[in-house]
């Protein structure tokens, strides 16, 4: 079972895959393959995860103060970035969600199951409403 030292480290996103009911596997459309995102894990017991899709435009805009709303919704798309707290329990990693950029996640808790093979960290999601996981792929690396 993971403990929650096995996962402090910093991770480069890997893709992700979803698992319906009936075992059956496909590929999100954002997130198949790998694309730039890094998920944290400190021993003070932080967590923090940005991802982004791949291949993303670039706006007019010089900085994100002067960006129009029309650009402000193009950069969000599609991201994903929040940190908080986690911890361990009963072999599922708990982030409990202090800052978002989605503000409904604030005080809520991600829930996933942690396993390792080598270096790849699988983070699989609790079931959702169809039955179906999100299986999220992280691999460890030394330098981010």
């Amino acid at each position: 079972m993971v403990k929650a030292e096995d996962l402090v480290g910093t991770y480069i996103g890997r893709g992700q895959d979803y698992i319906d009911k009936d075992g059956n596997v496909s590929k999100p459309e954002l997130r198949g393959g790998a694309y730039p995102s890094r998920i944290v894990y400190t021993k003070e017991g932080l967590v923090i995860v940005v991802s982004t899709p791949d291949g993303r435009p670039k706006v007019k805009a010089r900085d994100v103060t002067e960006a129009s709303k029309e650009e402000l919704a193009q950069m969000g798309e599609g991201v994903v970035a929040y940190a908080g707290r986690y911890e361990m329990k009963d072999g599922k990693v708990h982030h409990n969600i202090e800052v978002s950029f989605f503000p409904n996640w604030v005080g809520r808790a991600n829930i996933r199951t942690p396993t390792f093979n080598g270096n790849l960290l699988t983070l699989t999601a609790e079931p959702d409403e169809d039955g179906g996981r999100l299986r999220i792929y992280w691999e460890k690396v030394d330098r981010a």
